[in-house]
């Protein structure tokens, strides 16, 4: 997962990371530049040590209407990013969210966000 922890903990300060940054370029792309804003194209090219290129593609990123977010998956990035730096604790995130869903059901938007 790269999420906030993740980066601050971890990626940002470990030297095998940097090594590996020094690697990694990024070029424009022209069919991602002209889609933008409308989707969010994501490519990736990786030329591996033996010459072979991998190539992916996300035409829908985790998140977009076309791809959203589960309950779950909204409520666990919520208390995550709520422990970030001991901003709430988990049970004060599960409070929240279950006020947030009361709220969000009285006021009929339930056919907004996935169950």
């Amino acid at each position: 997962m790269a999420d906030l922890d993740a980066f601050e903990r971890h990626v940002l300060g470990d030297p095998r990371v940097a090594r590996f940054r020094a690697k990694i370029r990024m070029e424009r792309d022209e069919e991602v530049d002209s889609l933008y804003p409308r989707r969010w194209v994501g490519k990736v090219r990786v030329t591996t040590t033996d010459g072979r290129q991998l190539t992916a593609r996300v035409d829908e990123p985790k998140g977009d209407p076309g791809n959203s977010l589960t309950r779950a998956e909204l409520e666990a990035k919520a208390i995550r990013l709520g422990g970030f730096r001991n901003g709430a604790t988990t049970s004060e995130m599960r409070a929240m969210i279950e006020r947030v869903w009361i709220m969000h059901t009285s006021v009929g938007a339930a056919q907004i966000l996935p169950k």
